[in-house]
């Protein structure tokens, strides 16, 4: 007689081995982002700003 225990356990295996490669290969066939994204450009911009303001700001003090 099968042992239906076994037989289920082996086809879950099966299962979760397909859907572990599908994955990996979707992975794989993702496009990389290349460039550099507009918030971290923006943030960079307004801190050398404010940089450039606050030596400025210095020199008129003093």
């Amino acid at each position: 007689m099968w042992n239906l225990y076994e037989i289920e356990k082996k086809f879950e295996d099966h299962v979760k081995d397909i859907e572990a490669r599908a994955r990996k290969a979707h992975w794989y066939t993702k496009e990389k982002n290349v460039g550099v994204r507009p918030g971290v450009l923006a943030s960079w911009v307004s801190l050398f700003a404010l940089v450039i303001v606050g030596i400025i700001a210095v020199y008129k003090v003093f």
